[in-house]
């Protein structure tokens, strides 16, 4: 055999070996989010110093009425960006389009005490829908409270 037919075969070899790795199927691998601005709030307006504990009052003359307020956890919620995950899928390894998945809403959420002062703030991503928002709010003031009314990111630590 020539060298050009030895190194053909070679590459087809290659080629079939990495098909079979990720057969039977498509590979999904995840592009970056995409953020939508959807208000002119930012994170950075519902950041406070660790000693400050501003009023509801002074959040609404800030930030405006919320978007979704729930008097039984005294938690209000303002919508910030929407976010759009998207997959980049794979045949064996050809590339073969992109797919939606599915979007989300970054959202700031306040807790209030009984005084109606700030006890925590944190940005969270919610469904889009928001009749889903009571079972992520009831959620969100279950988990034990840090104390600060600092912003907490998702996936920051």
């Amino acid at each position: 055999m020539r060298w050009t037919t030895k190194m053909a075969m070679l590459a087809l070899g290659a080629f079939c070996a990495a098909g079979l790795i990720v057969w039977p199927g498509c590979l999904s691998v995840p592009l970056p989010s995409s953020r939508k601005s959807i208000s002119k709030l930012k994170p950075a307006d519902f950041s406070f110093r660790k000693d400050a504990h501003p009023s509801r009052s002074e959040i609404v003359s800030r930030a405006g009425e919320p978007d979704k307020y729930f008097p039984e956890v005294r938690v209000a919620c303002y919508k910030l960006n929407e976010i759009t995950r998207s997959k980049l899928m794979l045949f064996l390894i050809l590339p073969m389009g992109t797919e939606a998945n599915g979007a989300a809403l970054e959202v700031a959420m306040i807790q209030y005490d009984d005084r109606d002062q700030v006890r925590r703030v944190e940005i969270k991503e919610l469904s889009i829908n928001p009749t889903y928002w009571d079972v992520a709010v009831k959620q969100w003031t279950a988990e034990p409270a840090k104390g600060t009314p600092s912003v907490k990111r998702p996936g920051a630590r």
